[in-house]
């Protein structure tokens, strides 16, 4: 991933922030993705850490319509993905979907109140509604309506050791190809 284009996504995430009235604190700490992939409008996300502490972490986050968050799952974070604005479409799973076929069910909370869907099942979230996930429940998710901020709500965030991709290939510690200044101040 280029610089230009960390630097074009978190314009992007300033837009949509600033559209939607979230402030951010003073001297925030950002990281965009492609996720090693390659192509950002398919696999990309820009997050703000707003608090990364021994007890709690939490994020704001943007992705454009379309650009998913791959198959992931954790193996200590328990967190709560929230729909800040726009629409945010989840999947879930019972098991990484790269070596086992979809069978099953996932049951989560979602605002609240127990859900259960086929595993490989998709649905969305609306403004300020939420899911929990606790660790071993595989999870992908991408906007389905432009201006999407996703917030997070977790323990704390080991993005080095609790982070497990079902697609081999994800690398979140890519490095950036230096084609222009930073704008924005990393984590």
């Amino acid at each position: 991933m280029k610089q230009s284009e960390v630097n074009q996504l978190c314009r992007e995430a300033t837009a949509c922030l600033h559209e939607n009235l979230w402030a951010l604190p003073p001297k925030p700490r950002w990281a965009a993705t492609d996720f090693g992939l390659g192509d950002f409008r398919r696999f990309g996300l820009v997050e703000v850490l707003l608090a990364n502490e021994r007890e709690y972490c939490e994020k704001i986050m943007y992705a454009a319509e379309g650009m998913a968050t791959p198959a992931h799952t954790h193996g200590d974070k328990k967190e709560d993905i929230i729909c800040r604005s726009g629409s945010l479409r989840l999947t879930l799973w019972n098991e990484n979907p790269h070596t086992t076929p979809p069978a099953g069910e996932v049951t989560t909370v979602v605002n609240g109140e127990p859900r259960t869907l086929a595993s490989g099942g998709s649905f969305s979230l609306a403004p300020g509604e939420r899911i929990t996930l606790t660790p071993g429940v595989w999870h992908e998710f991408a906007p389905d309506a432009p201006g999407t901020l996703i917030g997070e709500v977790s323990t704390w965030c080991d993005e080095e050791k609790d982070n497990f991709f079902a697609n081999p290939d994800v690398d979140i510690f890519h490095s950036i190809e230096p084609d222009e200044p930073a704008e924005f101040s990393g984590f």
